[in-house]
């Protein structure tokens, strides 16, 4: 009979310990898959353990993911998993929708926890993205079902409960404040000045296009994962429309902000021209500055990066890598590829910063975020307009931009005086298409911002210190062996371990290899275990392993070892004495 036959009528909870053969792996991940669907939203705390077990296997094993493309699926397949749980039990707890009494009670709902609907899709999608290629089908259904959920669900639930807050005589339209937030014109002001102390320290502010709320929280995660670095996540109500333009010149120093009625509409600080970085870091001179490309600011290393900052009070560093994939149509497919580079990039740039520049204060932020969905639009999508509206000066995707544009029914709109802090001479009137919508496709289509969704103007601020505190250093998280027993009865034996802490940010996860040893040399298989549970509750956070005692004679009264080891390090973490003392021998 075919293994594939054999396995058929197993569930995935009869598999759970078996690691052998790469078929299982994959019965396991259909299985679990099927229940998923079932599950209707409801709790899948047994189906989040085991997929938990079987990472710490050999097919699905995180240190194993990039060894080849089968292990890599295998892996994703159950990041994949793990996602769509979370999304789905997330969207079980807002089965009626959404409803937001103010525009502080919806900002604040967003930015606490809505954002993590966005999140969940993109980890769930970036997982696919690996297991795809394979050419197996397990996910296809999933993936529908995820799919509906966001782009069927999610975002026209949150864009008619958002419009209730924008619309209106008291709209969050009508005076674009919100109170306890500030707004991204007043970023230098509010974020930047408080930490030069007048000017005597330095600052370097990071700024990168496109970084959504939900991307910048992860990247706080892989900040606070270093020791000596301390990160911390707030937000900023971002200008609208909420494009690269007018973002970037609004996270400027500046007394007052303007658009130039030429051709590209482009802005001016202080009556300066401020639209590329070669502008803006000679406009940055007269704050004792400069303004520098990443990659730019990266390339002059250590002791070129030092000359550079130097005499310098105030260095914009600008990172371009979501909005450079995601706002073309060859490449905006690579929207969610290009988050997770941005959150490794940024993460290094930082360190860069601190550790090679000496920067200890220093702002990350964006000029926008962005919508993005993995289904092709359709027609029921456009927002489209007959015809542009008189007085219309630029018109892309989720804007037009003008004078005397009056209002439209299909359209949000307003003037940049009130929503960026432009001068009245120097705005502009806007429409912005509501919800998730688009004036047209031209160009791409799946990523987008310019409008007003939370998307795209819960603008992250991450604030970053380097501090020599404790609190401040990471470290893994400690085991402790449970139970008396120190005597091997039987040819298998189940050893029981807890993890002594739960993880956060500064007590990261850790994975173990479990074996038995004579001295130094194995006498059992290794067994992999993972600790990365972040729950309070102890019994939450046990974890167990069988191991089988290879064939041999063993001495009853000889001291053979459990040992655990770092899988990474191969560093040794724990060693405890015990007996053999087997009934039968094992020949087999």
């Amino acid at each position: 009979m075919a293994l594939s036959q054999l396995l058929a009528g197993l569930s995935a909870d009869d598999l759970a310990e078996v690691m052998t053969f790469e078929e299982v792996e994959r019965r396991i991940i259909s299985n679990l898959k099927d229940r998923i669907l079932g599950s209707a939203g409801a709790t899948m705390d047994s189906v989040l353990t085991l997929i938990a077990r079987r990472r710490d296997g050999h097919w699905a094993n995180q240190i194993l993911a990039n060894v080849n493309d089968v292990n890599r699926a295998l892996a994703a397949s159950y990041d994949a998993l793990e996602a769509a749980i979370h999304f789905l039990m997330l969207k079980d707890k807002y089965k009626e929708g959404f409803s937001f009494a103010s525009s502080e009670a919806g900002y604040a709902c967003y930015r606490e926890e809505l954002f993590r609907f966005d999140q969940l899709y993109r980890h769930f999608n970036r997982a696919t993205e690996y297991v795809e290629p394979m050419g197996w089908a397990v996910l296809h259904e999933l993936k529908q079902r995820i799919e509906a959920a966001y782009s069927g669900w999610f975002i026209p639930q949150l864009s008619s409960a958002w419009g209730k807050i924008l619309e209106g005589d008291t709209g969050l339209l009508s005076s674009w404040r919100i109170p306890d937030i500030n707004n991204q014109q007043h970023f230098f002001d509010k974020r930047v000045v408080p930490l030069s102390d007048k000017g005597t320290k330095r600052v370097f502010v990071i700024i990168s296009d496109a970084l959504r709320f939900e991307v910048a929280e992860e990247l706080v995660q892989a900040i606070n994962s270093k020791s000596r670095i301390k990160a911390t996540l707030s937000s900023q109500l971002g200008v609208l429309p909420s494009y690269t333009g007018l973002g970037m010149a609004s996270l400027l120093p500046h007394q007052t902000l303007a658009y130039k009625t030429n051709s590209n509409l482009e802005l001016i600080a202080n009556a300066k021209p401020v639209a590329t970085t070669e502008q803006r870091s000679a406009y940055l001179g007269s704050y004792s500055g400069a303004a520098i490309k990443a990659e730019d600011l990266l390339a002059l290393g250590k002791d070129k990066g030092r000359d550079f900052v130097r005499d310098r009070r105030l260095i914009y560093v600008y990172h371009d890598r979501i909005d450079s994939l995601g706002d073309k149509q060859p490449t905006e497919t690579k929207t969610f590829e290009a988050a997770a580079d941005t959150i490794i990039e940024l993460a290094q740039l930082v360190g860069f910063i601190i550790n090679s520049l000496n920067g200890y204060n220093v702002l990350v932020t964006a000029d926008h975020g962005f919508m993005y969905q993995e289904s092709a639009l359709e027609e029921a999508d456009k927002s489209a307009l007959t015809e542009k509206p008189e007085g219309t000066l630029l018109a892309k995707k989720r804007y037009l931009l003008g004078q005397g544009l009056g209002s439209n029914a299909k359209a949000w709109s307003g003037n940049t005086a009130m929503t960026a802090g432009t001068e009245p001479e120097g705005s502009l009137d806007f429409w912005v298409p509501k919800g998730a919508s688009r004036f047209h496709f031209t160009g791409g289509a799946r990523f987008v911002h310019g409008s007003a969704m939370p998307q795209e103007i819960v603008v992250p601020v991450i604030t970053i210190r380097s501090t020599e505190s404790e609190l401040a250093k990471t470290k893994v998280v400690g085991i402790s062996l449970l139970g008396a027993s120190n005597k091997v009865v039987t040819n298998t034996q189940r050893f029981e371990f807890i993890q002594n802490e739960a993880v956060s940010e500064r007590i990261l996860p850790r994975s173990l290899v479990v074996s038995l040893r004579d001295g130094d040399q194995s006498i059992s298989d290794g067994q992999t275990i993972t600790f990365d549970s972040s729950s309070q509750l102890l019994e939450e956070r046990k974890r167990s392993v069988l191991l089988t005692v290879l064939s041999g004679s063993y001495d009853r009264n000889k001291d053979y070892y459990l040992v655990v080891r770092d899988a990474a390090t191969q560093v040794e973490v724990l060693r405890v004495p015990l007996k053999i003392d087997l009934a039968f021998s094992n020949d087999f």
